[in-house]
C-alpha cells in the first residue's frame, strides 16, 4: 500500500505534465498599429484652384510637401495660400510649416504666419502677424486663439484671437484684449 500511493502520485504527476505538454498554447496576437508612412512628396510645387467661371480663386504653394498614407493627411514646408479677388488685390499667407486635413478642407498653419495684403484705390495695405491659423479654404474662413497684431497704413490694432472672411469684403473679428492706435488723416 505504501508504494501504491507514490505510483498515484507518480502517475498524476505524470499525466499533469503530459496534458500541459499536449495542450497548444494560447495564441497571442500583436495588434500592429499602421505606421505613419510617407507615400509621396513633392519639392517646389504649386497648385490652382478655379472658380466655376474658371477664374483663379485659391493658389497654395511649399516648398515640400509630404503625404501620409495611413492617415492621407498631408504636411507642408513654407506654404503660402494665396486668395484672388476681381478687382482687389490678392492675399497672401505665409507660415513656417502646414497641415493639410484628408479631405483637403482644413490647413493648418503652424508657427509665424504673415497675411498680407496691398493697398488698392479706396484701402491702405493691410498686414496681420500671428501663430497657428487654421483655414478653411472652401469659405475663406480662418481663425486662430494666438496673439494676432494687425497694420493697416499707420493704423494698428491688436488682441488676443481672430475669426476672418476674406472674401470681399473682408471682415476680421478680433476676439480679446483690444488695443489699437488709429492715425486718423
Amino acid at each position: 500500500m505504501k508504494y501504491l500511493g507514490k505510483i498515484t502520485l507518480a502517475l498524476i504527476a505524470a499525466g499533469t505534465w503530459w496534458l500541459a505538454f499536449i495542450q497548444e498554447p494560447e495564441q497571442t496576437t500583436v495588434e500592429t498599429n499602421k505606421t505613419h508612412k510617407i507615400d509621396y512628396y513633392l519639392k517646389h510645387f504649386t497648385v490652382l484652384s478655379l472658380t466655376d467661371t474658371g477664374l483663379p480663386k485659391q493658389k497654395l504653394r511649399a516648398d515640400y510637401l509630404q503625404h501620409y498614407v495611413d492617415d492621407d493627411s498631408t504636411e507642408l514646408t513654407s506654404p503660402t495660400i494665396t486668395m484672388y479677388s476681381i478687382d482687389k488685390p490678392d492675399l497672401h499667407i505665409k507660415s513656417d510649416t502646414g497641415y493639410i486635413s484628408s479631405d483637403g478642407e482644413l490647413v493648418l498653419l503652424n508657427g509665424a504666419v504673415n497675411i498680407h495684403r496691398e493697398s488698392s484705390k479706396t484701402n491702405a495695405d493691410m498686414v496681420i502677424d500671428t501663430r497657428n491659423l487654421r483655414v478653411q479654404l472652401t469659405n475663406d474662413f480662418a481663425e486662430t486663439d494666438e496673439f494676432v497684431n494687425i497694420v493697416s497704413g499707420k493704423s494698428t490694432v491688436s488682441g488676443t484671437g481672430l475669426q476672418a472672411h476674406f472674401r470681399e469684403p473682408i471682415k476680421v473679428k478680433l476676439l480679446a484684449d483690444v488695443r489699437g492706435h488709429h492715425d486718423i488723416k
